[in-house]
């Protein structure tokens, strides 16, 4: 468990951070509940790129936040996104690096990434989409104060096997 939420702290995520969190960021054990294939270098590079301008590279309508988080010795824990829409709605994900799961890092940079984004922003409401299955991410989310807000039965393809989105909300 994380003693001391000092010690960690979000960098907003450039071209350049790709070499740094591939290798985190590709390992197989973190797909296991998104449809996503693990991308390539890069196409982390190129999505970076547009994080760094705060910009989807697929809406144009979209802000785009990515941060890594990060702890001393320049060491990544994690990276947290939220996207925001042209009509308000709010999502954000998250990725804690294998090696650095179930020790309390996750809702202590996803609240620091929501307090950025409600400084600058002042969202009405915040959700996540997750897994039926992604217990770890459910707690997280669940401990950050989001709740359960629809079911979306058969919404995702994971693996070949159709699996529920749960989509939660946090409201402020």
């Amino acid at each position: 468990m994380v003693t001391n939420a000092g010690i960690l702290r979000l960098e907003k995520v450039t071209e350049q951070h790709a070499d740094l969190l591939y290798s985190y960021m590709s390992d197989p054990h973190l797909y296991e509940y998104l449809e996503d294939q693990i991308p390539t270098l890069m196409e982390v590079k190129q999505k970076f790129k547009f994080a760094a301008l705060e910009k989807s590279p697929d809406n144009d309508t979209m802000i785009w936040l990515k941060w890594a988080a990060m702890i001393p010795q320049q060491q990544p824990v994690g990276v947290v996104e939220i996207g925001i829409f042209d009509d308000q709605y709010a999502e954000i994900g998250f990725m804690t690096f294998v090696g650095f799961q179930k020790q309390g890092y996750a809702p202590v940079y996803c609240s620091l990434a929501i307090a950025e984004v409600q400084r600058r922003f002042g969202l009405l409401a915040l959700h996540a989409s997750v897994n039926e299955h992604n217990l770890a991410s459910r707690k997280v989310v669940e401990k950050l104060g989001f709740e359960l807000h629809k079911v979306n039965q058969n919404a995702e393809f994971v693996k070949g096997k159709p699996t529920d989105e749960f989509l939660y909300r946090l409201t402020f």
